[in-house]
């Protein structure tokens, strides 16, 4: 794995949790765009790659494919231990106790998933290059399942600058 790759993956979960785990505005934007730009970003690194031999391409496939329906099961998943609410008149979430626990045990499955492949014989650059990818599917499966329940609320999604008014005390009842 890249440097660049890991710190980038690194960056964005340390920031997507804290902010999650503090609370903050539901917009549809910060709900939906930074994980399309994780598997796009993650798809284009993983284009560029040389597949060497058919062999290591077919388990190189089948390690990230079974990698990326775990990652959208996972997201699945965490995206039921999410707190939905309503705040200031528009949706609101934060992730909960539950929600780290199931964080952890995604992140050891992942492990799993990457030693397994090795025994496999994928080839772990390709494996690696998938990271964004994989995280970038994990984030769009708790996506639509927070998603569902921030409009089963039946108020609206956060509008833009409302994390910003939510710090500064405006917009408080």
């Amino acid at each position: 794995m890249s440097l660049t790759t890991a710190l980038i993956a690194l960056a964005v979960i340390v920031l997507l949790m804290a902010r999650r785990f503090a609370g903050e505005p539901l917009g549809a934007r910060r709900l939906v765009v930074p994980p399309l730009i994780l598997v796009v970003f993650g798809g284009y690194t993983l284009s560029h790659l040389h597949f060497s031999a058919v062999h290591s391409a077919a388990a190189d496939g089948a390690v990230l494919g079974a990698g990326a329906v775990v990652a959208v099961l996972g997201g699945i998943l965490r995206g039921l231990t999410v707190r939905v609410f309503v705040r200031n008149g528009h949706v609101w979430y934060r992730y909960t106790w539950i929600t780290a626990v199931v964080w952890l045990a995604l992140i050891v499955l992942r492990v799993g998933q990457l030693l397994a492949g090795r025994a496999l014989g994928a080839d772990q650059d390709v494996l690696s290059a998938g990271l964004l990818l994989i995280l970038g599917l994990s984030f769009l499966g708790e996506a639509a399942i927070v998603g569902r329940r921030a409009i089963a609320t039946g108020a609206p999604f956060a509008p833009r600058g409302a994390r910003r008014d939510a710090r500064s005390g405006a917009g408080r009842l």
